[in-house]
């Protein structure tokens, strides 16, 4: 499977159309500095109409800007964050693998009255699930944990379930939100306009959110602390680490 790195790459060297050569060469451009442009911000820079970005993400096979700028981060942290990441680890393999396994424990018993309420809520209600882009990855996973345990869920993809969304059942459902980063216009409006009828909400969150939540009158697990990398990859694994967790609290209940 090519990479979208190598997608826009051939979209820059193949096309003939001048304007996606400048958006690809600016993309790439960036990318090698770690950067990465809003859409407004790209099509400034490029001299161009969002409507082209969103045309040019088309182009390189991704639904648009959203889930291109989603896979080049992901894929910038897997090429580059994640060698120095193995280079520390190198110094003391099995001494910092059993560390970083001690603090997840640790972090998932520090928030187990949480947990606890979490799983009572969600084996007698139906669960509506509301996942920010960057962690659809381990929302997947939370879902196989769901239907595995036969619990009456829903998770919502904010792109593509415009329709499920308006005729949900908020108020007799126990709503699940999950925020990482700061594109979260739409997520966050969709909080508020639930928030405002039915409080029953957990909100599984970074600490980039933390002011925001910290007055809301409903429960908040805090995935972010000093023992943990704020990024991608080590994000949806505490959030799947979680997960599995969960899953053996639902197993042995239900046997």
């Amino acid at each position: 499977m090519k990479t979208i790195y190598i997608r826009i790459d051939n979209l820059g060297k193949e096309n003939r159309n001048t304007v996606f050569k400048i958006i690809a060469r600016q993309i790439l451009e960036d990318f090698s500095k770690g950067i990465f442009l809003t859409q407004n911000e790209l099509a400034h820079k490029c001299h161009c109409s969002k409507s082209t970005i969103t045309a040019f993400s088309k182009a390189a096979l991704v639904s648009g800007f959203r889930e291109l700028q989603m896979r080049l981060r992901i894929e910038y942290e897997n090429n580059f964050k994640i060698n120095n990441t193995i280079d520390l680890l190198n110094k003391n393999n099995e001494q910092n693998f059993f560390e970083i396994n001690d603090n997840l424990k640790n972090w998932v018993n520090s928030n187990d009255k949480q947990i606890e309420f979490f799983i009572k809520k969600i084996i007698s209600k139906k669960v509506n699930v509301f996942s920010c882009y960057q962690t659809v990855y381990s929302t997947i996973f939370l879902e196989d944990v769901l239907n595995k345990n036969n619990i009456d869920n829903k998770v919502i993809n904010l792109e593509k379930d415009v329709e499920i969304i308006r005729k949900l059942n908020y108020k007799d459902s126990y709503n699940v939100f999950i925020f990482s980063g700061r594109d979260n216009s739409f997520l966050t409006k969709l909080f508020e306009y639930i928030y405002n009828d039915n409080k029953d909400i957990i909100v599984f969150v970074s600490l980039n959110w933390k002011d925001y939540f910290k007055d809301k009158d409903i429960t908040v697990i805090y995935f972010d602390n000093e023992k943990f990398e704020r990024n991608f990859i080590d994000r949806n694994f505490k959030l799947i680490y979680m997960w599995k967790y969960i899953d053996y609290i639902l197993t042995s209940k239900m046997n």
